[in-house]
């Protein structure tokens, strides 16, 4: 009983050397929150042991920086070491780490000042007060880490994280952009008028302030991941139609196929009776290029185009060239989620190519269009190589780049133009226009980061 009384007695009264001994803990545990957190969010796929690695690498820094460093100028070194460690462990981007790092903390300060005013209601005072009672202190901690644990399960139970959000249209990005400024501005608010009036406002309206802060919170973050799966269940919807037409199209393709399946062996049967093998070539080359066209059909479909964005503008243009008489093939012979490149600019790329090459096909007797997605891996970059027939052999290579230039009447000449616009924007981006007598081509180049000279 003497015991429990010493030890009570010690967590009761100020002791600023057992706050430091308790920090090294609770530093520990907040590292560990923010770091899963960060994986969450960025939806980085890692193994323990760079996870690892990096928990104990921040937690170590943070303890010296708080012992030896005064202070904000820990906290500014604290920031940076984390996101030179988000860098290295991760392979993230520096805004990406930056995202990483700052939600975290957003949410530390924000539950703190919620905790602040539970503690209040708890014992009747306010936290400054005892923040060197040891005691106080480890509940103080304790109520916060248990929040920031509570919005890490939330996180990781709906899968919210940055990818998330990418490629909204502009009406729900405006719509959530809106949402998440007025939530902090409301809540930052809301918390410094309860703070403020803290010793007039009975506790039960103080008490019931936090709780509706805690549920805005909540419902709009559920509010905006329903949003985007509405977006992605609308995308997915769309998809599908695309993808029902273009089997209409195989089906169609085979049936007519299979009707005419003997004709077709008899007149193989034919020109190997006369030995007509000049004939024979002939005739199978025309054979080759209707199972070709079943082939390509085949091709367009979601498991060899992973990418929904991707996936869809391919199919809709095959169904455009189909319409036209054009044959389009299609390889791929990468993963589409894999390309260095936003996924909203390579579908503007992709857009404005294949419309430029459906229009010069289309011209042509042989009506054809080709489109590649390969790994170079001699020059580190992936292409995606758009080649097609065309008529007009004069056309500049060059200047076809260049705004408002076109060959076509009544066209404004802007498409190229985007699609230059947006290469400017990247280091990593290019496009080779070449052409010979029969096929005008279009490669964009995609070069990927450098190997990084650190291994760990």
């Amino acid at each position: 009983m003497n015991m429990i009384q010493k030890i009570m007695n010690i967590l009761m009264n100020p002791n600023a050397e057992l706050i430091n001994i308790i920090s090294i803990p609770c530093t520990l545990i907040e590292v560990i929150i923010h770091v899963n957190m960060c994986l969450v969010l960025l939806n980085i796929k890692t193994d323990r042991k760079h996870k690892y690695l990096c928990i104990l690498i921040i937690t170590l820094f943070s303890c010296i920086s708080r012992f030896f460093i005064a202070s904000p100028f820990n906290v500014i070194l604290n920031i940076l070491i984390i996101i030179f460690m988000y860098l290295v462990f991760f392979k993230v981007k520096l805004l990406e780490a930056s995202i990483g790092i700052g939600i975290p903390f957003i949410l530390t300060a924000l539950f703190e000042m919620i905790s602040s005013q539970i503690y209040t209601l708890i014992f009747n005072k306010q936290y400054a007060e005892f923040a060197s009672y040891p005691l106080y202190s480890i509940i103080f901690l304790l109520i916060v880490y248990s929040c920031l644990f509570v919005m890490l399960q939330f996180f990781k139970r709906f899968n919210v994280n940055i990818t998330l959000f990418t490629n909204l249209n502009k009406k729900d990005y405006i719509s959530i952009l809106i949402t998440v400024i007025l939530g902090f501005i409301t809540i930052f608010l809301q918390l410094y008028i309860t703070a403020f009036y803290n010793n007039i406002l009975p506790h039960s309206v103080i008490l019931l302030s936090i709780a509706c802060l805690i549920a805005y919170f909540f419902v709009s973050l559920f509010n905006m991941i329903k949003t985007k799966q509405l977006e992605i269940a609308n995308r997915d919807i769309n998809n599908l139609q695309l993808y029902n037409s273009t089997l209409k199209i195989m089906y169609d393709n085979i049936r007519a196929f299979k009707h005419d399946f003997n004709n077709i062996m008899n007149g193989i049967g034919g020109y190997i009776t006369a030995k007509d093998m000049e004939g024979l070539t002939k005739y199978y080359k025309s054979l080759f290029n209707d199972c070709n066209n079943v082939n390509n059909l085949a091709a367009i479909n979601p498991e060899t185009i992973n990418n929904p964005s991707i996936y869809a503008i391919l199919a809709d243009k095959y169904n455009k060239a189909a319409n036209k008489n054009i044959q389009l093939e299609l390889g791929v012979f990468i993963d589409l989620n894999s390309l260095h490149i936003d996924t909203y600019e390579l579908t503007r790329i992709l857009g404005i190519l294949l419309d430029n090459s459906i229009e010069a096909a289309q011209e042509c007797d042989r009506k054809y269009i080709s489109i590649r997605f390969l790994m170079d891996y001699r020059m580190n970059r992936q292409l995606v190589i758009i080649e097609n027939t065309y008529k007009d052999k004069n056309i500049d290579t060059f200047k076809i780049f260049e705004k408002a230039y076109t060959t076509k009447p009544n066209n404004t000449g802007l498409g190229l133009w985007e699609v230059n616009k947006i290469l400017k924007k990247h280091d990593n981006l290019a496009i080779f226009t070449s052409k010979d007598d029969e096929l005008f081509k279009q490669q964009l180049e995609i070069y990927l980061p450098k190997p990084s000279l650190l291994k760990i």
